[in-house]
């Protein structure tokens, strides 16, 4: 998934809250939900979703098999049953008979094939096909090796009836398809769009909670109304949720304080001096902001250069100092929360942690001299591209500081830039080092351990190392029906990636806001898309 326009918003804001109360904020009355994002709105088409406020939007007027319900784990919601053959191999679905599109026609199994194939076909370019592989001749058809879409391993037997058929175990697959990648997509509906499905509220259609009304393609506010052919609408009771996007924090803020907006998104210095307001709470994501090395740049092909800059950072100070407690010091590039150790119950970045992502200035120095003297080199000029939000510029500048000061003979310059540009940078491999988030998008660690692996899409560093590969490879394919043995793969992999100095990790995002108390049921998702209102009431 393109994680950069994500950073914008994880790096200049604290987002969600649960529950809380303001101050003395008089909130406008009704039960319609008033709602400010960080962010545009850029599209409502499944196979593109990049940006979170498109991930909520997606989220918000579609659905898939699964829904993470609010427990946090993937529950039946298109599907109402599901048989799964003893060799993992074949998940044969059955879906609800009451299934309906905004537009009140019926959703059948073939909306889901139309969707599959539609994200699989290289012409799309969809974003999300990278989550395919492991479903049967996702991969080749991507390749372009197999050219016949029906060849994907996804049938729909009759209208109600979906059989998805795998070319490996996929212990991963329940989560997956409750990501929006997965939803359905109506082809008649798709064809007579064009390129401009997805592109503004008329010409997107809905199968969740709620339709999307009054978005242009630009317009800074739009609304969710309830969607009455939605198969669960007697849940939903929130009759609409009205969006405003904001240009910072201070914005929403500000919109909050005035009550205009019964949700606010907080920034650093917000987050500091609204800490014992009634209102007030903080969220862990399943996020790790880190540093990338970009290996086209032949001095950070260098395993010791590369640890030492991951040395030379002090996380503890980042985040106390610097983020002011909207994040935590990382362990590990995998976020935390995503999975336990099957045999100790423990967080997977408990058990994977290693000395590498730690503050060692004395072990920094003596890798960066070695390094040096590997490389030739005396001195070494690098650039740092981070975000244009005050988050990410004082990330960036806290970095600079700490990698000229702890490692002799370097000079970083940093480069600040927006999101858009962050992304098309980043993508062509215009920079030396960068400044990335990656939010998972489902709780297991494969999710984000895939982009490390060789030629993965979104191996954006070049970094490639036969042996990570082979770990990766054992814990997909080897191990993937072997619980205990595939849990030790994944941690060796994370642990093999820290020496190696694949990436730098930093920190781990946390969310922060102030929310009217009288909004209930909000649910936050520490993985996609971060708002689900459809069990939002406000009293």
């Amino acid at each position: 998934m393109n994680k950069f326009v994500k950073n914008s918003v994880l790096m200049s804001v604290a987002l969600v809250a649960v529950a809380g109360a303001s101050t003395q904020v008089a909130h406008a009355a009704g039960k319609e939900l008033n709602w400010t994002l960080t962010g545009d709105l850029k599209t409502t088409d499944p196979s593109n979703v990049a940006d979170i406020p498109s991930q909520n939007a997606v989220q918000a007027t579609g659905e898939g098999l699964y829904r993470v319900g609010t427990s946090g784990q993937p529950e039946l919601a298109a599907a109402q049953s599901v048989d799964v053959s003893d060799d993992g191999l074949t998940w044969t679905f059955k879906l609800r008979d009451n299934l309906k599109w905004s537009d009140g026609s019926q959703l059948t199994a073939h909306d889901f094939v139309c969707s599959w194939q539609r994200t699989n076909n290289p012409k799309t370019a969809a974003i999300g096909s990278m989550f395919f592989s492991g479903i049967k001749n996702a991969d080749a058809i991507q390749s372009g090796k197999v050219t016949d879409m029906n060849q994907l391993g996804v049938k729909a037997l009759d209208d109600t009836t979906l059989q998805v058929t795998l070319d490996r175990p996929l212990p991963q697959l329940k989560a997956e398809l409750a990501m929006m990648y997965f939803f359905p997509e109506k082809e008649s509906f798709v064809t007579a769009t064009g390129k401009a499905f997805g592109t503004t509220a008329k010409d997107s259609l809905a199968s969740g909670p709620y339709v999307l009304k009054k978005w242009d393609g630009s317009s800074s506010t739009y609304q969710y109304v309830k969607n009455p052919y939605y198969w669960d609408a007697d849940a939903v009771k929130t009759p609409a949720v009205n969006v405003t996007t904001t240009a910072d924090a201070t914005t929403s803020f500000n919109l909050y304080n005035a009550g205009k907006a019964d949700f606010a998104q907080l920034n650093a210095t917000q987050a500091r001096n609204s800490k014992h307001k009634h209102g007030f709470t903080t969220v862990h994501t399943a996020a790790t902001t880190y540093m990338t090395m970009n290996q086209k740049n032949p001095v950070l092909k260098n395993v010791k250069l590369r640890q030492a800059m991951s040395y030379a950072v002090n996380r503890e100070k980042l985040a106390k100092n610097v983020l002011t407690g909207a994040a935590e010091p990382a362990k590990t590039f995998v976020a935390k929360g995503l999975t336990k150790d099957p045999n100790t119950g423990k967080d997977f970045v408990d058990t994977a942690h290693t000395k590498y992502v730690s503050y060692n200035k004395a072990e920094a120095a003596k890798l960066w001299a070695a390094g040096l003297k590997e490389t030739g080199k005396k001195t070494v000029k690098l650039t740092l591209l981070t975000g244009d939000t005050d988050a990410a510029k004082q990330t960036g500048q806290y970095l600079q500081s700490q990698l000229e000061t702890n490692l002799k003979g370097l000079q970083v310059s940093v480069k600040s830039v927006p999101a858009k540009q962050t992304s098309a940078l980043t993508k062509a491999g215009k920079f030396d080092l960068g400044l990335s988030t990656w939010n998972a998008d489902y709780t297991d660690p494969v999710d984000m351990l895939q982009t490390l692996v060789t030629g993965a899409s979104w191996n954006l560093t070049g970094w490639s190392d036969p042996k990570y590969d082979e770990l990766y490879r054992k814990a997909t394919v080897t191990d993937a029906n072997d619980k205990a043995a595939r849990y030790k793969d994944l941690v060796a992999a994370e642990q093999y990636a820290e020496k190696q100095g694949a990436v730098a990790p930093l920190t781990y995002s946390k969310i922060t806001a102030l929310q009217n108390p009288d909004v209930k049921g909000v649910y936050v998702n520490p993985v996609g898309g971060t708002f689900d209102w459809k069990h939002a009431e406000k009293k």
